[in-house]
């Protein structure tokens, strides 16, 4: 079933694989879901305020989350159905910002655990008023506890990997933390005008999630991410494959370690293997030659890496998008990924998927990237820019916040 606050235009439809009812917004670039021409026309104009405050590169737990956030912000500044539009950041964002945006700057958010508390419970929602906008946009979709947003509030919900870890891995964060994201989430489930989304898979889980709760959220919209072509070209390519590692429990190192291992002596691979990213704590390396690991690469030289690789392995048990496969294959790597919901949506047939239950599946997956032409992933890459592009991302965020503004309702 689903749920809707009054006034929310929303369509629910079912997709497979997608966990449950999807609210999916029909979407037509300056005809908002399906209203009228007087209702577009009287339309109030559309204000808004997106909060970049919290966000730091070197501290993110996500860079997917900040490059979505920055690429929409650019996107949206370019967009004539804005009248005013204002961005809250934080100065080490100033190279990353279009030069022409009205920047309200809060450094305080990103300087400590404390500042990024305050701003999330209270002071976001200050800053926001004082920019005198009807809207304010959330893109880590985590709203405050202890206060009423006193404007119309969206938020983006990217994932619900607070309750996968509830479920699968409760011990493997600090529980506090824990605690006071779901709090926050659920503060985004009850307060929120609208939600948007990543992807479909996400948008079913939050739906189930309020389901069981026995809420009634606001009108849910799946909103994407987009990409573009990288800036870095491709260069020639050497006998690479990358891999990516990551100290959480649900990127799955540890399987990785192992399947690789297995893999590289079953196969006698004489390439590179570059793992990027941190490991989890004690995990044993195998003593491979040709193994390299890098903790922690800076953005251009991971683009690098990937721009000369022949192939990208991405292991991962939960993803609520799954951008990685994306940008190996933009890049001309062939992306090798876990066959999860969000990440299979997203990729739409792309690359290879394998299950991470079964070995021989992984085996088959990377022999074939490894043999995969040049004119696939071209083709590949094409249709992948072609569905995850920042322009549809921005058309569906905009048309459903002219809708709540025309129709009055959330």
């Amino acid at each position: 079933m689903c749920h809707q606050r009054p006034g929310a235009r929303a369509l629910c439809a079912s997709r497979p694989g997608a966990g449950g009812p999807v609210l999916v917004a029909e979407v037509r670039r300056g005809n908002g879901l399906g209203l009228s021409r007087h209702q577009r026309m009287n339309a109030r104009p559309l204000t808004l305020t997106v909060s970049l405050a919290d966000q730091l590169f070197s501290q993110t737990k996500s860079v997917g989350i900040f490059n979505l956030s920055l690429g929409l912000v650019e996107q949206l500044s370019r967009r004539s159905e804005l009248a005013r539009f204002t961005v809250l950041a934080n100065r080490s964002l100033a190279g990353r910002l279009p030069p022409h945006l009205d920047v309200r700057w809060h450094d305080g958010p990103a300087g400590s655990r404390l500042g990024r508390l305050i701003w999330d419970q209270w002071g976001v929602y200050s800053a926001a008023a004082g920019t005198g906008h009807d809207w304010l946009f959330l893109p880590k979709g985590f709203a405050s506890f202890v206060r009423a947003c006193p404007v119309r509030m969206a938020a983006c919900v990217a994932d619900t990997l607070h309750d996968h870890y509830r479920q699968h891995h409760p011990c493997a964060v600090n529980r506090y933390e824990q605690a006071y994201f779901t709090r926050s989430f659920w503060a985004a489930v009850r307060s929120a005008q609208v939600l948007f989304t990543i992807s479909d898979f996400t948008t079913g889980e939050v739906l189930r999630l309020a389901n069981a709760r026995g809420l009634t959220p606001p009108s849910v919209h799946t909103m994407g991410i987009g990409f573009t072509p990288p800036i870095t070209p491709a260069g020639a390519k050497v006998n690479r494959v990358c891999v990516l590692s990551s100290p959480f429990p649900h990127k799955r190192t540890e399987l990785a370690v192992q399947w690789l291992a297995r893999w590289q002596g079953e196969s006698v691979f004489d390439g590179e293997v570059h793992w990027v990213g941190r490991a989890p704590a004690g995990l044993a390396w195998p003593a491979f030659a040709n193994w390299r690991h890098h903790e922690r690469l800076p953005e251009a030289d991971y683009r690098e890496l990937l721009a000369r690789a022949r192939v990208l392995v991405f292991f991962s048990e939960y993803e609520g998008f799954g951008m990685p496969p994306v940008e190996a294959t933009l890049a001309g790597a062939c992306p090798v990924y876990s066959a999860i919901p969000a990440t299979r949506e997203v990729m739409g047939g792309c690359g290879f998927a394998f299950s991470n239950q079964d070995y021989p599946s992984f085996r088959h997956a990377l022999s074939a990237a490894l043999q995969v032409s040049g004119d696939s992933l071209a083709r590949w890459g094409e249709d992948l820019l072609r569905r995850h592009s920042w322009e549809r991302v921005a058309d569906r965020l905009l048309a459903v916040l002219q809708a709540c503004n025309a129709t009055g309702g959330s």
